[in-house]
């Protein structure tokens, strides 16, 4: 801004009064006589100033006026300098543009707009009426757009923190798949130690055994040998009963001795298994780091219906489980029809498996492999290749009761009123009781991710606990009155379908509630199963007493 008057310059050693200050060289701590005042830059020049403001490139075309214009020149004039391109900040703004609706500078209108046909000066395109409306319109929505880049900048900060937050819950999880492996191939070792100690003992006390028999044989022939040797006077009869006496101890002798001959040296062989150690080395990553979008919207592009009727099927379908493998295949529990079904990743059903009762759940437990609970109180483990084959069968409790998940080596079950755990090998570990606040709930359909086990619990929510059994969080919803099925989103969104109103809830993973999905469900449906398809990003319902699933795909 343009320096003060009445100043003193002290020059050839005596006080000089100064008038008008020279505004640069007053910057610099010296005080020179003003000539000029540039309106444009608001400063008052001395001669050597004057001199070089009109050489410089930035402001040679500046109209300086004298010194006694600016002192009593209104401050209102100075809005009417002009104001710097920002595509050429040497040059000023000019032009208006009136099919870009924009001002630019002579450049700029010479390079980009040549062929506008719509550019007018500033002076025409102005008028002489101020657009005071305009103007209040702009206050108006400079503030509203304001407001909303601070609550944005408030928004990105918390992020932040979040960020750190999951940065901690994914080192978390990768300690916790490393813990998990180190535990396994302990356990692996163990049992392989174990078998070592039973294998050598059978075949120690197999040698022990032969040891004894060789020295009793050793004893007879030795004694047979003194027999044949003795000078004692014997009868006919007694030497024929001796001879063939010792015949047949010396023909046992040779028996043994072919025998343990045959067989030859006894060894315990380690046969390693190499599809495991293989399978393992070619993993190359615990996981895939992705960038998500978090709490994004999200909604229904279009939704599809798919047949599930077999031609054997003797009754209409009840899917009670979904779960999909790490193929993009889907395994769907019908409970009428006593079967597991597999869905291609084109959504259709190719074969089928019988089961030895009703299914109430099915979990996927490794690439190839699922595990379907019946109402008969077994786990039936099955292998999912070129066809569905059984592999061995696990008894439990409460196998009619809805719900099963397979995470870090157990199998959670639900029962009437809790979660029940159970090792690979069905033995029974712990109990999770599904109630808060004197309310006792039961599980429906449940999943699992990031090694959380989430139960649809036909209340008002969902219940989440990890898998050491701690309760970690419960999703509730006034919308929600008999909460039936259950999947996770990519991103962690956790979704639950409300049998009575038919809608999809969403919550992140703190709990807050992300709104509805609605899908076109007829009047008649009853929902009873989720399952998120990431290959496709859609989302499969399953029904009571329906031979279709719906298919809901999610807009990116």
């Amino acid at each position: 801004m343009a320096e003060g008057e009445d100043h003193l310059s002290i020059q050839d050693g005596s006080d000089a009064y100064v008038v008008f200050t020279c505004t640069p060289c007053s910057e610099e701590g010296t005080s020179e006589e003003a000539v000029k005042y540039c309106p444009e830059c608001d400063e008052y020049l001395c001669t050597t100033c004057t001199k070089y403001h009109r050489k410089v490139k930035t402001s040679r075309d500046h109209k300086l006026v004298d010194r006694e214009e600016g002192k009593h020149k209104p401050k209102v004039t100075m809005i009417t300098k002009k104001i710097k391109c920002r595509h050429h900040p040497d040059r000023e703004i000019e032009m208006y543009c009136g099919a870009h609706d924009m001002v630019y500078c002579l450049m700029c209108i010479a390079t980009d707009h040549r062929t506008c046909t719509d550019v007018t000066s500033l002076t025409d395109a102005a008028g002489s009426d101020i657009q005071h409306n305009e103007i209040d319109r702009l206050q108006g929505e400079s503030e509203t757009i304001k407001e909303l880049l601070v609550s944005m900048e408030k928004t990105k900060q918390e992020n932040v923190v979040l960020l750190k937050e999951k940065r901690k819950q994914i080192q978390r999880r990768i300690q916790e798949i490393e813990d998990g492996m180190i535990e396994h191939i302990k356990t692996l070792s163990k049992q392989a130690n174990v078998a070592l100690d039973e294998t050598c003992a059978k075949v120690n006390a197999d040698l022990e055994t032969y040891i004894v028999l060789v020295d009793r044989r050793k004893s007879e022939v030795e004694k047979v040998n003194e027999q044949l040797q003795s000078k004692t006077e014997v009868n006919q009869e007694q030497l024929f009963v001796k001879v063939k006496l010792c015949q047949h101890i010396i023909n046992e002798a040779k028996d043994v001795y072919a025998k343990l001959e045959s067989r030859g040296q006894v060894s315990v062989e380690f046969e390693e298994s190499t599809n495991v150690k293989e399978q393992f080395l070619e993993v190359k990553s615990l996981g895939k780091m992705q960038q998500s979008c978090v709490n994004r919207k999200r909604e229904i592009q279009r939704q599809k219906e798919v047949n599930l009727k077999m031609q054997n099927d003797q009754h209409t379908c009840w899917i009670v489980d979904i779960c999909q493998l790490d193929s993009g295949c889907f395994i769907l529990a019908d409970l009428f029809n006593k079967k597991v079904k597999l869905m291609e990743i084109d959504h259709n059903v190719t074969d089928h498996f019988s089961v030895q009762g009703q299914p109430t759940g099915i979990c996927k437990i490794s690439n190839n492999e699922v595990a379907v609970k019946l109402n008969t109180n077994n786990l039936e483990l099955l292998s999912i290749g070129s066809y569905i084959s059984k592999l061995r069968s696990i008894s439990i409790t409460q196998g009619l009761y809805r719900g099963m998940t397979y995470t870090n080596g157990k199998f959670w079950v639900g029962t009437s009123s809790s979660v029940d755990a159970y090792d690979i090998n069905g033995t029974f570990e712990k109990r999770v009781a599904l109630n808060t606040v004197g309310l006792t709930y039961t599980p429906k359909q449940m999943t699992v991710f990031q090694n959380s086990v989430f139960a649809a619990d036909e209340s008002n929510g969902i219940v989440c606990f990890k898998s050491n059994g701690t309760k970690q969080a419960e999703f509730r919803d006034s919308r929600l009155k008999k909460t039936k099925g259950v999947c996770i989103l990519c991103d962690g969104t956790v979704c639950t379908i409300d049998k009575i109103s038919k809608k999809i809830v969403m919550f992140s993973e703190n709990g807050k509630c992300l709104g509805e999905l609605v899908p076109s469900v007829p009047s008649e449906k009853i929902p009873e199963s989720l399952c998120y398809d990431d290959k496709n990003n859609c989302i499969l319902i399953g029904y009571y007493n329906s031979d279709t699933v719906t298919v809901l795909y999610l807009s990116d």
